[in-house]
């Protein structure tokens, strides 16, 4: 049956009614990029600028959406998932008109109403036309951090002139709409400061419109070590990490903060962010030789989260017990994979000792291998995508041995922290 077809058809339509911008058909790459931060905030799954495009039918696409998918789309419109939307939508009959035929006089009204309505209507409509839309090229927007490292602050040069005199004219940092700072139309310099290392994609938001964007890339000058705090966390120097032929934040490291996992969440984060140089989403391989080093208390599922950060995102994956498995959160290309909707148990480990994680991506799959055996296959975007970094997390206390990527065999980046 095709029915899907027109209810995914409609609720487009709707996305787009929500959102005052025009016909699907009409949208460029930042809208669809404005939609995938709104249905996370939302639904809490993170559907990727292509997916988004695929089943909106602004690329050929003939497989039907899974459906995490469409719950997530439903749920921006306020539905409780994707079923309870088709329902809704088969439930709405069209409305019959009344036919009569009661003189002149009737019909004379009602048809200066209608044309008095749209007159109306139209007004309101050109009228506001004008506040909603921005072309992107009557903007500027380039980014440059002021150094290497962290904390880095990050240096705007903006032109926003075309926007009108009233409108709210924003700077974001990344995808989270929290990290916006005002500025004004008048100026062209604005700034902002990083407290993490990373590859972002910053925003010149006009009206809550995003008009243009920038690349931010925070390197490393090697390996990083910090307890995470917001804002600001806190940073390690290279002796807190080093500890022969590896690196670790200790339990010890994070009394030294008064820090205790047993009594409350505690994350513990390293950071390589740097240029790999020739190294694609389409075909490497990642090895890393993990451990989480705390047990106990509320730290007792001993969960890690290893991200590869690429351009435009990251692939998110999440170790812990066997028996804490339901909590973990698997991010992929297309979006997240919920372990209480799905069978993560393949990513349940045993951190009485170090665990060996790989991520191999060939022919458009990327197989993700724990201690020799495959737990799981994503799919690969076809458009090669630079690697910018890799970044590894603990709950609690951890330790990493090794780290190696390689393409077709070839090793790019390998460290055994035996100097």
């Amino acid at each position: 049956m095709e029915d899907y077809k027109e209810h995914i058809a409609t609720c487009f339509r709707l996305i787009a009614e929500k959102q005052s911008k025009g016909s699907i058909a009409s949208w460029d790459t930042n809208d669809y990029k404005k939609l995938s931060e709104l249905v996370k905030e939302s639904s809490g799954t993170l559907l990727s600028v292509s997916t988004l495009k695929r089943i909106s039918g602004k690329v050929n696409y003939s497989s039907r959406p899974n459906n995490t998918t469409l719950d997530a789309l439903a749920q921006f419109l306020e539905y409780q998932d994707w079923r309870a939307f088709v329902s809704d939508q088969e439930a709405i009959q069209p409305r019959k008109e009344k036919v009569t035929n009661s003189g002149v006089w009737p019909k004379f009204i009602t048809a200066f109403s209608l044309v008095a309505a749209a007159i109306i209507v139209a007004f309101f409509l050109f009228r506001n036309e004008k506040k909603i839309h921005y072309v992107s090229d009557d903007f500027s927007f380039e980014s440059r951090p002021v150094s290497t490292g962290i904390p880095n602050s990050v240096v705007f040069d903006y032109d926003a002139s075309s926007a009108e005199d009233n409108a709210a004219i924003e700077i974001q940092q990344d995808w989270d709409e929290s990290k916006r700072i005002q500025i004004t139309k008048s100026d062209s310099i604005a700034t902002s400061i990083y407290y993490r290392p990373g590859f972002f994609k910053s925003k010149l938001v006009v009206d809550s419109i995003i008009v243009k964007e920038s690349d931010v890339f925070i390197t490393t000058n090697d390996w990083m070590g910090m307890i995470e705090q917001d804002p600001r966390p806190i940073y390690l120097d290279e002796s807190d990490i080093s500890d022969k032929g590896k690196i670790s934040i200790s339990a010890e490291t994070l009394a030294a903060h008064n820090l205790d996992p047993r009594t409350s969440k505690v994350i513990s984060s390293f950071y390589q962010v740097k240029d790999f140089g020739d190294l694609y989403t389409d075909d490497f391989e990642m090895s890393a030789t993990v451990k989480n080093d705390f047990e106990g208390g509320v730290s007792a599922c001993r969960a890690a989260q290893i991200f590869i950060l690429y351009d435009g995102g990251a692939i998110g994956i999440p170790l812990a017990k066997k028996g804490c498995v339901s909590d973990l959160t698997l991010m992929t290309f297309d979006g997240f994979v919920d372990g209480k909707k799905n069978d993560l148990s393949g990513f349940g480990v045993d951190f009485s000792d170090f665990v060996e994680l790989k991520c191999i991506s060939k022919s458009n799959k990327l197989d993700v291998v724990l201690n020799g055996k495959s737990v799981y296959q994503m799919n690969v975007p076809d458009s090669p995508l630079k690697i910018k970094g890799i970044t590894i997390h603990f709950e609690g206390a951890g330790s990493i041995k090794e780290v190696i990527f390689k393409k077709s065999e070839k090793i790019i980046y390998s460290d055994n922290f035996l100097n």
